[in-house]
């Protein structure tokens, strides 16, 4: 809220006590999923009592539980361009309140959800929008943090660092000017995006693919240190970070941590979101529950990556060699991705690898998928025909199938 509320705006339409538009609102907008209709109208009394009521009975779930709210994420981002203006309701509130623009009801809005929370002992969390102010820059458009709402507690959550976008050092400005913040960036940690750019990867590619190492090599102390590769994979000019600002020791204190997000409207079925998830939680939990490693420290960029490399080596080894077993045991159907072969022509002969180890791969001749009958790979397979590789779980379970076809003589 205010925008990506499309089901509760169509929920409530019509019903006097709860509704969040206004019904005489002619303005014209597209949401970043293409919806018309899906942000909340500031200036009616019935948006606040609809999260009012909403706030009062998480609370009063959380309480019956015994697990008392202590922090609520109230929404803010992709509020999109056109919004409000052909609201009758927001135009009177806004002469009412002398207001010269509809984003000054931003803080009409967030002011009033404040108000509602005070009264449950909570103090508002959000996504980064609620912690900026929009305004201009040599006649382009900018953002510049908003003092205001740092000021009364409030925690930011952000999610934006893409490169090139230019909004790579927000969340380190947001912490150097006081605000509480959770990293959540997209190039690191938006788990619904595909691993790689394999067509039969399941996932979204808007922020870039995540696989393992993404979330592993993340650095939240200098996370421009180890951004490598933009969205599409490319090498990353580091001129993209050159006069952005970098985290100071007071904002570094209130960094509180990191999230791994997925949307599950976004994985296109039921019995994805394990695979979606794992195994690039281990690369959170590496990042999110441990001290920064040797490698984020050290000073000199070859011995840096020399830690590195040993580190990831660790880390691989330890997820396919014990931990997906260990989930194979312990939880039955578990669907995560098993690792697809990387496969190399040379001299003739296909060479094979594993970017995770621990799986049985095995192999056909003549395009069909392998299957738990299949010759096992022991070494490099002649080029005969179409090779097909695939890796095995130790319960049988397969995964992707990568091909090589011998030229045609």
């Amino acid at each position: 809220m205010p925008g990506h509320a499309r089901a509760a705006v169509k929920s409530m339409a019509g019903n006097a006590q709860y509704q969040l538009t206004d019904p005489n609102d002619r303005s014209v907008y597209r949401s970043v999923q293409d919806y018309p209709d899906n942000v909340m109208d500031p200036a009616l009394e019935s948006t606040y009592r609809f999260i009012d009521k909403v706030v009062s009975d998480l609370v009063a779930m959380h309480r019956e539980a015994g697990a008392p709210l202590k922090n609520i994420h109230m929404g803010g981002d992709e509020v999109p361009n056109g919004v409000w203006v052909g609201s009758p309701a927001v135009q009177a509130l806004m002469q009412a309140k002398g207001l010269k623009s509809v984003d000054d009801l931003w803080y009409v809005l967030y002011g009033r959800v404040a108000d509602i929370l005070k009264n449950y002992g909570l103090v508002p969390s959000g996504w980064e929008e609620i912690a900026v102010r929009k305004t201009r820059v040599n006649g382009r458009p900018a953002t510049i943090v908003n003092p205001a709402f740092a000021e009364r507690g409030w925690r930011a959550y952000v999610w934006n660092n893409v490169p090139g976008w230019g909004a790579e050092d927000l969340a380190y400005r947001l912490a150097n000017g006081g605000y509480d913040v959770v990293l959540s960036p997209v190039t690191n940690y938006y788990f619904d995006l595909a691993w790689n750019p394999n067509p039969d990867e399941r996932g979204l590619d808007w922020g870039g693919f995540i696989d393992l190492r993404k979330p592993f090599e993340f650095i939240p102390f200098d996370y421009y240190r180890n951004a490598r590769v933009d969205r599409a994979g490319n090498p990353l000019n580091p001129a993209v970070f050159v006069g952005k600002d970098r985290l100071t020791d007071y904002g570094r204190a209130h960094v509180l941590g990191i999230q791994g997000n997925l949307w599950s409207e976004t994985i296109g079925g039921e019995g994805r979101l394990d695979y979606m998830l794992v195994p690039k939680l281990f690369g959170l939990a590496e990042r999110a529950w441990a001290a920064d490693p040797a490698w984020a420290r050290e000073s000199n960029a070859a011995r840096a990556d020399s830690l590195f490399g040993e580190s990831w080596s660790q880390l691989v080894n330890v997820v396919g060699k014990r931990e997906l077993p260990r989930l194979e045991r312990e939880m039955p159907g578990l669907n995560y991705r098993i690792p697809t072969p990387g496969l190399k022509v040379q001299g003739g002969m296909v060479y094979t690898t594993l970017e995770i180890p621990g799986f049985t791969m095995r192999y056909t001749t003549d395009g069909s998928d392998p299957t738990t009958r299949s010759s096992v790979v022991n070494g490099p397979v002649p080029l005969r025909g179409t090779v097909s590789v695939a890796a095995f779980s130790s319960s049988g379970r397969k995964g992707l199938t990568a091909r090589v076809t011998a030229p045609v003589p």
